[in-house]
């Protein structure tokens, strides 16, 4: 047995830092974040390399700043440079690496090191390609009604999650990670890499999580932390 840790990392989209109960929020309830801020490590000073979606990937998973990997701007089919991905890189030091849900990378089967991605690309169909998500939707009976609620990417709705709970993509993201973590082989250490799409809109929960802040107060406030997460299993 190799005594290399396993590493779990966990990315979300358009969530902004202070909205952490770990980060003293008075209102948001992030229990699971929670425990995992106690249990791992939690850098409070922590920035992205570039506010920008893709571009921030890029330098995410490469470690170049977007002058040096060529995307400022959210080139949707620029492909990725040829360069070692943080992926290659947790292989060539003998780990084995999976990823579940976003890349937002082209092409999008582009594997970008990882031995396998269950994937998930927020129902991109013109680049000709079905996702993981996709196709578990279609063998459940939900084919092509993920986006029955009527909004699309980039609006700032919000109205509960139209279908059953296992349908919702957060769920069906976790559910695949956990599965993939059983499935590790026990003689090599991982490198999991799990990337949800939410909060970025549309802003769809389950009608639960909604009705967790039906009496809330929510305000705004200024906050002066920052945070990201890595757990070191």
């Amino acid at each position: 047995m190799d005594n290399k840790p396993n590493v779990l990392m966990i990315t979300v989209d358009h969530w902004s830092a202070p909205l952490l109960g770990a980060a003293g929020h008075p209102v948001i309830k992030t229990p699971t974040l929670d425990s995992l801020a106690r249990d791992g490590i939690r850098f409070t000073n922590c920035y992205s390399e570039c506010p920008v979606c893709i571009p921030a990937r890029r330098s995410l998973m490469t470690g170049l700043s977007p002058r040096s990997h060529g995307d400022r701007v959210y080139s949707e089919r620029l492909p990725m440079p040829d360069v070692k991905t943080l992926a290659q890189t947790f292989r060539d030091n003998g780990y084995q690496a999976y990823a579940v849900g976003k890349l937002h990378v082209y092409p999008q089967r582009n594997r970008i090191g990882f031995d396998d991605v269950i994937l998930q690309e927020e129902a991109r169909y013109q680049y000709g390609t079905v996702d993981d998500y996709q196709i578990w939707l279609g063998e459940h009976g939900y084919a092509g009604r993920e986006y029955l609620h009527g909004m699309g990417n980039n609006m700032y709705y919000t109205r509960p999650w139209h279908l059953p709970e296992e349908a919702h993509v957060t769920n069906w993201a976790t559910r695949e990670m956990a599965k993939m973590i059983k499935r590790k082989d026990p003689t090599r250490p991982a490198f999991f890499y799990i990337s949800y799409c939410h909060p970025h809109p549309p802003l769809v929960p389950l009608q639960s999580y909604l009705d967790m802040y039906r009496d809330a107060e929510l305000m705004s406030h200024s906050w002066e932390t920052g945070s990201t997460m890595m757990s070191i299993l």
